[in-house]
């Protein structure tokens, strides 16, 4: 990965002073998402960016309602795939 500087205010670093590393990872989660939502990554890049995985990154989105009908047609396989394993589990 690459390193940018980017100017924060200081409302932000003033609440946040004891933790800049949940900054860092807000930011970071939000130029992710904000990448995925503007078609630039896939679910599953945006997975291995953060560390979360697809379904991580999926449940990422859904925590912060953001829908995921942008889903491309391999996207699409995955989940009907992890759907199909959830109901042949139970």
């Amino acid at each position: 990965m690459q390193t940018i500087t980017v100017e924060v205010p200081a409302v932000i670093l003033k609440s946040h002073r004891q933790n800049i590393e949940a900054v860092k990872e807000g930011m970071q989660r939000g130029l992710v998402i904000w990448e995925y939502l503007n078609g630039r990554l896939t679910l599953g890049e945006c997975g291995k960016i953060l560390k979360t995985g697809y379904r991580g990154f999926l449940e990422l989105l859904w925590r912060k309602g953001i829908p995921i009908d942008g889903l491309n047609e391999e996207e699409l396989e995955q989940q009907i795939s992890y759907l199909r394993k959830i109901v042949e589990i139970q």
